[in-house]
Order: C-alpha cells, then structure tokens, then sequence
C-alpha cells in the first residue's frame, strides 16, 4: 500500500492553467475520488499521479519520495479508463494475462496470478469468451483485473462506470468497493458523478476550475459544504440568503420567510443558510411547541416512488422537502415545516 502526497502541484498548458497550487494527502489504503464537473481539471490531477503528465510546479510523492521526474513504467500504478481498451481478438483470460506476458513473467507465475484474478472479479466462467461475448460489467472487471493482475501500488480509475446503466453502475460501484476494502489497495477515481462519489469513496476531493475546493469525508461534504458552489454541486436544493447573529448564546439565521436557530459555529454578518431537502420535517397542523417552525403551502409536488418531494411557499421562497411516500399531502394544502438546530447548516465563506 502507497500513500500519496501533491504537494503545490500546478499544471501549465501553453497560457491555459489546468490545475492551480493543489495539495492533496492520500493514505495508504485509501479510496479518493475526484469529483467535479467536466473541464475541472480532475482527469489531469489523475495523470499526473500516474506519470502521463509531468507538472508544471510541485512535487507528486508515495510513501514521502518525490516521484514528479519519475516515469510511468517506474512509478507501478494501475490504470483503468473509460473506456475498457480490451483486445477484441483476445479471450478473457488472455486480455487479463496480457500486461505480466509484456513483462516478461514466467509460466507458472503467470498462470497461479491468473487463476487468482479471475476469483477476486467473478469471470473464472467466462475466461474463454471473447469481449463481444460480455456484458458491459463483465468487460469492465476484465479491465479492472487486467489492471490488477500487475500488483500496482496504486490503482486509478478515469470514469470506470461511465458506460454502464443505472442498475449495473449500482452493481459495480458495490463491486468495486468491496474489492478495494478486500485488497487494500490505495485507489483514486475520477467521476462527475455525486452519487458514485459518495457511496464509493472514503474522502472526496472536489475541483472547480482547477482549484481543490473541499476536501472531506462525504457525509462531511454533503452536510457541511464550504461554499455555495459546492452546496448546489452536492444537490442542495435550498440555499437561502440570510443574516447570520452568530455571536450570542443562541445563534440564529434570519431569512426572508423566518428566523431559524442553528447550532453550527457562525460570526455575525451576511450569508446563506442551507437546509437539506430530507432534514425538513412537514406537519398537516401546526406544532404547539419547537424551535424553528414554517408556515406554508403546498404548490407542487413530485412523486419518485419510494420518495415525494414537496414544494412549499414560504414568506416568498420556495422550499423543497422530501420525505418517503407514507401519505400523499394535495396541492394547495396548508402545512408547517420544522428542522431541528443541528440539522441547519450555515454557509459565510462563499467563493
């Protein structure tokens, strides 16, 4: 297991600045995404860990040694791309011995290394078939073996689910997890993809405009976004404008459709106040007691299956709530909203 260090990194193309001053701390064994929208420069962070690209300023370390100079076939990293690049004409088995046989790997090393991939994947059934002959899952884990097979000491991923349908997306980012938990290996992915972040990585590292905006554990990054870039990126869906009185015993936000007390950390002055959709709890009659208490109605509602989300006019702005589908409240109906203090998120520091 490596660790890995960016420290300062700057990448140059011509005029055009790809990634700016980026220090990143990835421990041995860890799972990092990098997430951001397309452009961001995530995909540029990911080559030059692996040595595809040299940086324009800064160091790139494993295990504390400089490796910025160091090439791509001497840095023993593994990589996985969007799109599988597996030999048409090869069979399974064949396409994932393929990088010990460049290497010159004996026989019988080879063949104990292949019997053992095909196990840790689930393909030991499917090693005589051809990749016409396979799911796109399927293809993926050849991919993934062909990688794994070579006994990196860290593994990269470019969009590895970018191809696959909702449902097997949600079969392999499982997949993947449990196989990096079970190998341990330190892993770093790249994804535009929120939900693929959240549920795969330990720590997420988002990038805007080549700039590393939040660095944190997702349920962190999801609950206590740094800014409201990152807040509408993470799906927020209501971020109000607000006077933050952060200084006295009881802190509070006052916004236009009501003030609301927190219990996050905050210094008096302007700011936005984020209240996740989920947080929000709706009553059909008014509570006869409890801090933080809306008064609105109803003006939409969205039905997902499992989950409604409601829109609520409140005091001149429009609040989502989701809650799950146990009852059906109409259009038009007037309804109350409370959101416990501690469920209240407060947002000063805005890019």
């Amino acid at each position: 297991m490596t660790a890995v260090q960016l420290k300062g990194v700057r990448k140059d193309f011509g005029s055009f600045t790809a990634i700016s001053n980026v220090d990143l701390e990835i421990e041995s064994g860890e799972l990092v995404a990098l997430l951001g929208p397309s452009g961001c420069g995530k995909t540029t962070t990911l080559r030059m860990i692996a040595g595809l690209e040299v940086p324009s300023a800064g160091q790139i370390c494993f295990d504390g040694q400089d490796v910025s100079e160091v090439t791509v076939q001497k840095r023993n990293v593994g990589m996985v791309f969007q799109r599988y690049a597996l030999f048409p004409h090869m069979t399974v088995e064949k396409n994932v011995m393929f990088g010990l046989r460049v290497r010159g790997t004996d026989k019988a090393e080879t063949e104990a290394r292949l019997e053992e991939m095909l196990d840790v994947v689930q393909l030991r059934q499917f090693r005589h078939r051809f990749p016409a002959q396979l799911s796109g899952g399927q293809m993926q884990r050849v991919a993934i073996a062909r990688t794994l097979i070579t006994k990196p000491s860290v593994l990269m991923m470019d969009e590895p689910l970018a191809n696959l349908d909702t449902k097997l997306r949600g079969e392999m980012r499982r997949f993947i997890r449990d196989l990096q938990q079970r190998l341990g290996i330190t892993t770093i992915f790249v994804t535009h993809d929120q939900i693929e972040a959240m549920e795969l990585a330990d720590r997420v590292a988002v990038i805007f405009d080549g700039d590393l905006a939040q660095y944190d554990a997702p349920d962190a990054l999801y609950k206590h976004p740094n800014s409201i870039e990152i807040a509408d990126f993470m799906g927020a869906t209501n971020v109000f404008e607000a006077k933050i009185l952060g200084a006295g015993s009881t802190p509070q936000a006052e916004a236009s459709f009501g003030t609301l007390s927190f219990d996050a950390r905050a210094t008096d002055g302007p700011g936005h106040v984020m209240l996740r959709a989920e947080a929000i709890d709706l009553h059909l009659a008014a509570p006869n007691s409890g801090q933080n208490v809306i008064s609105g109605t109803v003006t939409a509602r969205d039905f997902f299956g499992a989950n409604i989300t409601y829109s609520v006019a409140c005091g001149g702005e429009t609040i989502q709530v989701t809650e799950q589908s146990r009852r059906m409240v109409d259009i038009g109906q007037d309804v109350w909203l409370t959101i416990a203090p501690d469920r209240i998120w407060i947002i000063q520091n805005t890019r």
